[in-house]
């Protein structure tokens, strides 16, 4: 994208801020015969920038209504770190270093922020971890386990990012989940690592909450090394 076409989608975004949104939260463009009159451009060269922000999800056009600025949903960031992986340009080993550091972040500020209700929706998804006798349950689980730890933080850029990470985080998770599903007493040690985690928040402890997930973490790499030494050795 140039310098100009830039510059005509952040007046076009400068617009936006002068209007009030609807009730759900949208904000309604000018027609584009009046919004290119505004920016003093061609219609077909507004057509082309606001197609840049349809494309990204910021723009919709509502049949008979208009054309309304919006935040977008989490799918065009899903799609964008999904095809990164297939494609190579980053790893899981690179996934699982970035929710480690996030997840720390997260324990730290759910043992401060996280309401009873929160810890109890945890505990029930630890132990449907522990009853699940599928791995594919158990690997939605322990991801929904993360997106709650999300929105215990109350902070809803921390749920936004966890949600537009969720395709990888899940390819994350399904990794581990196979590889400890090779070791035998992994998955008990990964639900107890989860209560540790549980009960730092209940204390309202963030240092030892950022060190109850670290070792939940932990304890997939140890497990991931003993599979490892086992092919090794075989």
């Amino acid at each position: 994208m140039t310098d100009g076409e830039d510059d005509i989608l952040a007046r076009v975004i400068d617009i936006a801020m002068e209007l009030r949104p609807d009730s759900s939260g949208r904000i309604k463009l000018p027609t584009e015969r009046e919004l290119a009159d505004q920016l003093g451009i061609q219609r077909p060269t507004l057509r082309d920038r606001l197609t840049v922000l349809e494309t990204l999800g910021l723009l919709q056009r509502v049949q008979g209504s208009g054309t309304y600025l919006a935040l977008p949903n989490s799918r065009f960031l899903q799609f964008y770190f999904g095809v990164a992986l297939k494609l190579g340009f980053i790893s899981i080993d690179q996934i699982q270093n970035a929710m480690e550091m996030i997840g720390r972040e997260m324990a730290g500020a759910a043992a401060i922020q996280a309401s009873n209700a929160d810890l109890e929706a945890l505990e029930d998804l630890i132990d449907q971890i522990a009853a699940s006798d599928s791995l594919e349950d158990v690997v939605e689980l322990q991801f929904e386990l993360h997106a709650s730890l999300a929105r215990a933080c109350r902070n809803p850029v921390i749920v936004i990012v966890i949600d537009g990470l969720s395709s990888v985080i899940r390819s994350v998770i399904a990794n581990k989940v196979r590889i400890i599903s090779m070791v035998r007493g992994a998955f008990e040690r990964n639900v107890e690592a989860y209560r540790a985690l549980v009960q730092a928040l209940r204390d309202r402890e963030p240092e030892l909450a950022r060190e109850a997930i670290q070792e939940c973490y932990w304890l997939w790499r140890r497990e991931e090394s003993k599979i490892s030494i086992l092919n090794i050795s075989e």
